[in-house]
C-alpha cells in the first residue's frame, strides 16, 4: 500500500510498504480522508511540543510512517476476537488507546490512564491507504455524516468534552475567545446544551460570520475589547463561563491582554474558564487574582467518555453533527487529493490566513 513515510523532521516522501494485517483484537481500516492537526504540523518541522520524543524516537527509524489521528475511514477486515465492529461500518477515533492495567483503567476512568499509545504518535496512523487499529479508540459514525465532516470528526468530539466539562447551566452566559475550528464548536455545542447568550470574539472576519449565521454574538476584537463588551453586557458582572480557545503563546494568565489573562477579566466571581487552545511553554499566573474570584479553571479530559447509559461523547458528537446541532463542513475549506499531497496540507494548516482556510487541510484518499 502506499504511505507517507518520514526519515527525519521535515522529510517527508510516498512510498509502498507493507498493508498491516490486524491483530486478534483490531480491525483494518480503508482509510477515506485524513485531516492534519496543528500539532502534527509543528512536530514535522521539528518543534519541541507534546508528543515530539516519542516521534523523535521514532525517527531514528527510517520509513517511519506518522500523524494520521484524524481520520475517517471504512473497517474492510476484523480481527478474531472483534465484536463490537463489522465490515462496512464507518468510523473515526475520538479516543485513546489505553493500557488497560492501572488504576484509572481497572476503575473505569480509562480516559484518565497515563500512560495512553497515541495514534500517529506512538504507532503509524492514517497517512497510507489502510491502517490497523485496536477497537478502545474508534467510534462509529452514521451515513448521514459525510467523509469531510467524519474526517472532522475527532476534534468535534473533543470540543464536545470541553463543553461538557465546563458544566454548563440553563441561561448561562458563555464566552468562546478564538472562533477557530474547536472554538466554534465548543460556542455552538454550549447553544445545543442550554446556554442563553453566547459571544465569540476574535480578530477575523469570516470565523465571526459564520458564528453569527449561526445565531452566536460576534465580537470583532479588531475594534472592540471583548472583555470590556462582556462586562457591559453582563452589568459589569462577568460570564458565566469563558472558554479560552487560542492557546499558543502566551506570557500571563492573570495580567495584561493575552486570551487567558483576558478570559479571567470576563469571567465572573465563582465562574468558570475551559482551557480549550494548547498553550505553548510556561506561562506566568497571579494565584491571588485566580483565588479572590474563586475561578474554576478546568483543562479538559482527554479521549471519550460516556455521558449517559448507552452514550458516550464520541457518538454524540457524530449525531449533533448528524442532525445539524453542530454544523462542522463550514471549516473544511481545502480538500486535496492523494497522499503526495502531504506537504502542502502542511502549508495550508499551519499557515490558514495566507491560503484562505478556516480549518486543517484534508487529504482525500478514497
Amino acid at each position: 500500500m502506499d504511505a507517507v513515510v518520514f526519515d527525519d523532521f521535515g522529510s517527508s516522501r510516498v512510498a509502498d510498504v507493507q498493508t498491516p494485517s490486524p491483530a486478534s483484537d483490531e480491525v483494518l481500516v480503508e482509510v477515506a480522508r485524513v485531516q492534519l492537526s496543528v500539532t502534527e504540523c509543528f512536530l514535522y518541522q521539528g518543534a519541541e511540543i507534546i508528543h515530539y520524543d516519542s516521534v523523535a524516537c521514532r525517527l531514528q527509524n527510517q520509513d517511519t510512517q506518522l500523524f494520521g489521528h484524524e481520520f475517517c475511514g471504512r473497517i474492510i477486515e476484523t480481527g478474531d476476537e472483534v465484536t463490537e465492529f463489522k465490515t462496512g461500518e464507518r468510523v473515526y477515533a475520538p479516543g485513546k488507546i489505553h493500557c488497560g492495567t492501572c488504576s484509572y483503567c481497572c476503575s473505569g476512568y480509562e480516559n484518565l490512564c497515563p500512560d495512553t499509545v497515541g495514534i500517529g504518535y506512538d504507532r503509524p496512523g492514517a497517512l497510507a491507504e489502510y491502517v490497523s487499529l485496536p477497537t478502545d479508540p474508534l467510534c462509529a459514525f452514521p451515513d448521514a455524516v459525510s467523509d469531510a465532516e467524519g474526517a472532522a470528526l475527532q476534534p468535534m468530539a473533543s470540543s464536545l468534552l470541553c463543553t461538557l466539562d465546563a458544566d454548563i447551566s440553563p441561561g448561562d452566559t458563555v464566552v468562546v475567545l478564538g472562533a477557530g475550528v474547536m472554538g466554534f464548536q465548543c460556542a455552538m455545542s454550549a447553544k445545543r446544551f442550554g446556554a442563553g447568550t453566547v459571544f465569540v470574539a476574535d480578530v477575523r472576519t469570516q470565523p465571526l460570520e459564520i458564528a453569527a449565521d449561526y445565531g452566536l454574538n460576534p465580537i470583532d476584537a479588531t475594534k472592540e475589547n471583548p472583555v470590556e463588551v462582556i462586562l457591559e453586557m453582563t452589568d459589569n458582572l462577568g460570564a458565566d463561563v469563558v472558554f479560552e480557545a487560542v492557546g499558543g503563546e502566551q506570557n500571563h494568565a492573570t495580567k495584561g491582554d493575552d486570551p487567558l489573562s483576558q478570559a479571567f477579566e470576563a469571567v465572573r466571581r465563582g465562574g468558570t474558564i475551559l482551557q480549550v487552545g494548547h498553550i505553548v511553554d510556561e506561562i506566568e499566573l497571579t494565584p491571588s487574582v485566580a483565588r479572590s474570584k474563586a475561578v474554576r479553571w478546568v483543562n479538559p479530559q482527554k479521549g471519550y467518555t460516556s455521558v449517559a447509559p448507552g452514550t458516550d461523547t464520541g457518538e454524540l458528537a457524530a449525531e449533533l453533527v448528524a442532525d445539524g446541532d453542530v454544523p462542522i463542513a463550514e471549516f473544511v475549506t481545502h480538500e486535496l487529493s492523494g497522499l503526495e499531497s502531504f506537504e502542502a496540507a502542511v502549508d495550508i494548516t499551519l499557515n490558514k490566513e495566507t491560503h484562505g482556510a478556516l480549518g486543517p487541510a484534508q487529504i482525500v484518499l478514497n
